[in-house]
């Protein structure tokens, strides 16, 4: 009995506990100054099952994020959170038809850690690390505010991301979710010197052999 109060207590204090400025991210977005092609942000989690954003980039973008473990709930501020289990969630993002991007999932969490691995489209990729501030070992696991995001390096396009990540244990408040797809630019290839070489031969043989049928 004491251990579940102790449980729950903490859990209002990690519930109730948000970022120092609400909406806003302590960390620089990874994708620099590129605009992304398609984007979804939430600040505020209307539920734990919620497909209306904060912010969209694009007319028409849709996207949604899903809690898919069971026992999670919605805080006063916003946060999706559970004491009882770990996290599981489930966000999508709609894409474009053609070309490549670099998609990215970033996400800003207190209390227990975030597990290092998620997946898009069933492609996994490691967390970077952007923001940490540590809150020491509560119930036997590490706890801190983090903010951190994975990157998937030229995926073709999609007309669906689904992206999947977990929490590595119960009392993981999810704060603020970014799901972007940024477009790859086209770089045309440069001749190598090689090439150059071979072009000028080649122009000097047809010039010889013009003259040569002139003469």
């Amino acid at each position: 009995m004491k251990v579940s109060v102790l449980a729950l207590t903490l859990g209002m204090a990690f519930s109730s506990s948000a970022f120092a400025t609400q909406a806003v991210w302590n960390s620089a977005n990874p994708w620099g100054s590129e605009t992304p092609v398609s984007y979804a942000e939430w600040n505020i989690f209307n539920g734990t099952s919620d497909s209306s954003p904060d912010v969209a980039v694009t007319a028409g973008t849709t996207a949604s994020v899903v809690e898919t473990s069971g026992g999670s709930f919605v805080t006063g501020g916003g946060n999706i959170y559970s004491f009882s289990g770990a996290t599981s969630f489930t966000a999508t993002l709609s894409g474009s038809t053609s070309g490549l991007f670099d998609v990215y999932l970033r996400i800003g969490t207190l209390g227990t850690l975030a597990n290092t691995t998620a997946t898009l489209n069933g492609l996994s990729a490691t967390s970077v690390l952007q923001f940490n501030e540590d809150q020491g070992t509560v119930m036997g696991g590490a706890t801190a505010e983090q903010e951190l995001y994975w990157k998937w390096t030229s995926v073709s396009a999609a007309s669906l991301y689904t992206f999947k990540f977990t929490s590595t244990s119960s009392s993981m408040s999810l704060d603020q979710l970014a799901l972007a797809a940024v477009s790859v630019p086209t770089v045309t290839p440069v001749p190598e010197p090689e090439a150059f070489s071979m072009m000028a031969l080649g122009l000097g043989l047809m010039a010889f052999a013009a003259r040569r049928n002139k003469a």
